[in-house]
């Protein structure tokens, strides 16, 4: 599939924000440091591990949930897209931004938050790479089970969203069967928590998910 080209002035949605105004829009809710919207920036978040590609309009950074929130409001109101992207090892083509837009990368929400071996529950932000927690379980002689082979640059928040797999998994179940509760920012910004430390088997419960 062809690169789609990124126009600076073209109304990014059905409302009247256009590429230069959401730069600066994002800007002021994340900081100059947090938003990527060169031609060479773009680029790199234009493709995964599917055979497709097509350019964002702006790429994301956000460090905690409520960053998360107003950025997804802020696309709510003025009606612009968006794409939630972790390490984009996925070969479904998950993570590509078909209609431009915003790309929110979780690589910098990447904190264990809480490792509770006596309820056997890990407590993660989406932007963890699956290698990072099984390496903090090992000293307590625990892993967690979904094993994809991408597990040394795939994040936990993208497992959960293309329901990872693996070796282990032909016994334990794939990521669907491990994880017992979500904080969740809805499309218009508004945070929910679903689920919470069921009684089941090690399981992880993922912070800040789309």
């Amino acid at each position: 599939m062809p690169l789609t080209k990124s126009h600076p002035g073209r109304p990014l949605g059905p409302k009247t924000m256009d590429k230069n105004e959401l730069v600066q829009a994002l800007t002021r809710i994340l900081g100059p440091e947090q938003v990527l919207f060169s031609e060479t920036d773009l680029l790199v978040y234009s493709y995964d591990g599917s055979l497709h590609s097509a350019l964002p309009d702006v790429v994301v950074l956000p460090r905690s949930t409520e960053e998360v929130s107003a950025i997804l409001a802020l696309a709510s109101k003025e009606g612009i897209p968006i794409v939630a992207r972790g390490s984009g090892t996925n070969l479904s083509g998950g993570s590509i931004p078909l209609k431009g837009g915003i790309v929110i990368h979780f690589s910098r929400m990447n904190r264990i938050l809480e490792i509770d071996v006596e309820n056997q529950r890990a407590v993660v932000e989406t932007g963890v790479l699956n290698l990072d927690l099984q390496n903090a379980l090992s000293p307590y002689g625990y892993y967690y089970a979904p094993d994809p082979a991408s597990q040394k640059v795939s994040t936990l928040g993208g497992n959960v969203a293309e329901n990872a797999g693996g070796p282990h998994c032909l016994k334990y179940g794939v990521t669907t069967n491990h994880v017992v509760g979500a904080e969740i920012v809805l499309s218009n910004g508004e945070v929910l928590w679903i689920g919470g430390k069921a009684l089941t088997p090690w399981a992880m419960i993922c912070s800040a998910c789309l």
